[in-house]
């Protein structure tokens, strides 16, 4: 599901966008609305691999632009790629060494090739309104937004809320299906269309210049996304596990710093239990009270969610397959 009738197309004019991790989960989904909305794409790979040939691909047949730039430290040849766009997203699945590493070139790029806006890489929790110290990555994503403040550019900052590949109970990320802190933590949801669809069109909006957008379709918690689990496969024997907000806090701060053990992530344990520790013991992945926020649901207020529910009955999501 989508826009109602999935006929909406941006009365935007047309900008001309550079997606920096544009085959990555956002990325993709973004690269093809911002496509369909009339824009222009042209999206940066370091190379072509085994991993992402199929969706560069399949980029490249929807219009969207590629340049390959191995070396993404390398400001003077960023800038020249950069050079005439309108927006710069980073879109790259961050961890602190690449919060650290990659963008602050890109940004340095950004500004010389003086194109108008960029659009860090969020697509996560609300870190604009967290406090320093509650978790590594949110705290490299904080300073790195300092720059971005000062840069003397136009900034968006997207969160959307939670992502159901990540945050609805199935078995992508772990043996188990494991739930985290606080079961009965509100936080939104959405699925990843959605996210693309909204991100394409906030990154592109002149409202949001200057100010943070906020998903807040979907607001459910641990244990409701669990018994519609059960709702939907009463037969099928999953396996449970609960990590406690007192074991969290703890491995927030001493978890091992370079392992990494969820099967389908790419933070390192510390820096996963700081994200943990901010959605499922603060209750912080959203936020509407940060001064600079905006709702989606008021910006584009016809636009039509995926339902949790939906995501939960479909076999392909739950199981990756028929199970």
């Amino acid at each position: 599901m989508g826009d109602k009738g999935g006929e909406f197309m941006s009365d935007i004019p047309c900008k001309r966008v550079v997606v920096f991790g544009a085959t990555g989960q956002v990325g993709m989904v973004l690269s093809r609305e911002l496509k369909r909305l009339g824009h222009e794409v042209l999206a940066v790979s370091r190379s072509i691999t085994a991993d992402n040939r199929n969706r560069l691909e399949a980029l490249e047949a929807l219009g969207v632009q590629l340049h390959f730039q191995p070396g993404l430290k390398d400001v003077d040849r960023l800038a020249a790629a950069l050079s005439g766009y309108d927006v710069v997203v980073v879109a790259l699945r961050a961890n602190v060494r690449l919060v650290e590493e990659l963008e602050p070139p890109i940004l340095e790029a950004a500004v010389a090739a003086k194109v108008r806006r960029f659009v860090p890489d969020e697509f996560g929790t609300h870190t604009k309104a967290l406090d320093y110290g509650v978790g590594t990555l949110f705290d490299a994503k904080k300073r790195f937004q300092e720059r971005v403040f000062a840069s003397g550019l136009e900034w968006t900052l997207v969160f959307p809320g939670g992502m159901f590949d990540y945050f609805l109970p199935n078995l992508r990320l772990f043996e188990k299906i494991t739930t985290f802190g606080d079961l009965h933590c509100l936080f939104p949801t959405h699925s990843l269309h959605d996210i693309g669809v909204i991100s394409a069109r906030a990154i592109t909006d002149p409202r949001t210049a200057n100010r943070a957008v906020q998903m807040y379709a979907n607001v459910v918690n641990q244990e409701q996304l669990m018994s519609g689990l059960k709702r939907c496969w009463p037969d099928y024997p999953f396996e449970f596990e609960h990590i406690s907000s007192e074991t969290i806090l703890y491995l927030k701060d001493h978890g091992d710093p370079d392992r990494i053990s969820a099967k389908g992530g790419v933070e390192p344990d510390r820096e996963r239990h700081g994200i943990n520790y901010a959605n499922y013991v603060l209750g912080r992945l959203a936020s509407l009270d940060d001064p600079g926020t905006l709702n989606a649901n008021d910006l584009y207020p016809d636009h039509v969610y995926q339902k949790p529910e939906q995501a939960l009955a479909d076999p392909r999501f739950v199981f990756g397959k028929t199970p």
